[in-house]
Order: C-alpha cells, then sequence, then structure tokens
C-alpha cells in the first residue's frame, strides 16, 4: 500500500500519496505545459479536479481570445485594404474589441487567481515533503 501525507493546504486538508504530493510539488507546472489532458487526469485522480478543470477552462479560454483577436486584426487588415475606414471600423472592429478587451482582462484575472491557487498548493506540498525527516526532492526538481 502506499504511504500517505496529510497535511494543510490552501485548498483544505488534504491526504495524499505521497507521489502524489511530489507530482504536485515539482511536476504538476510542467504536466500541464506539455498536456493539460495528463494534467487534468492526474488532478481528478488525486481529488483536485476541480482546481485543474478551472485551470484548463481559463487557458482555453485564453486561446480563444488569442483567436478572436487575430480574427479583428485580419478583418481590420481586410477592411483597410478595401479602403473602409471611418464609420466601417467604428461599426464593425471598435465594438469587437471592446468586447474582447474586457473578456481578455477577465481571462487574466482568473488566469492569475488558477495560477496562484495552483503555486500555493505546490508550496504547501514541497513544505509537506520537507517535514519528512531525511527526504529530498527528486533530482529533477532540484537543479
Amino acid at each position: 500500500m502506499r504511504t500517505k501525507l496529510e497535511f494543510e493546504s490552501p485548498e483544505g486538508r488534504l491526504s495524499l500519496h505521497i507521489d502524489d504530493v511530489q507530482f504536485m510539488a515539482y511536476d504538476a507546472a510542467e504536466t500541464a505545459m506539455k498536456s493539460m489532458c495528463k494534467f487534468v487526469e492526474r488532478m481528478r485522480d488525486m481529488g483536485l479536479g476541480g482546481l485543474a478543470d478551472t485551470h484548463a477552462r481559463v487557458c482555453a479560454q485564453n486561446r480563444v481570445n488569442v483567436m478572436e483577436l487575430r480574427e479583428a486584426h485580419d478583418d481590420a487588415q481586410t477592411l483597410l485594404a478595401c479602403g473602409a475606414v471611418g464609420d466601417a471600423m467604428a461599426d464593425t472592429i471598435t465594438p469587437r474589441l471592446d468586447i474582447l478587451r474586457e473578456d481578455i482582462a477577465r481571462t487574466h484575472r482568473q488566469m492569475r487567481e488558477s495560477v496562484d491557487r495552483l503555486a500555493a498548493l505546490s508550496a504547501a506540498c514541497h513544505q509537506a515533503l520537507s517535514q519528512i525527516p531525511g527526504y529530498t526532492p527528486p533530482k529533477r526538481a532540484i537543479g
């Protein structure tokens, strides 16, 4: 049977297998960068699916915002190429950009909150592991 570690975290009191605590402390961010699906799956297995789902949703919304910003840019370029300026820009591009600006600001606030929660959990996991007598982080986490 795998050993569990019980500790306080910003997400409340947790009881996780040591390999899950190590994952959260040292590998979760890299996994999320490489494969959001693997990150979410692992976090769900640990009982932290809500946190992972929120982070994945915010990351996906950020990608949608980037696509919408590129589309607005392309549309503006098309209008400029056609010689349509003034009212055409004010009626089509400007309102889209105003809405997009609000969406981006909201998404970035949510992203910061999500990253802060994950970072605090990672730090709590590292701290919990540090309390084990003789424990040293895996070599990949040190350097």
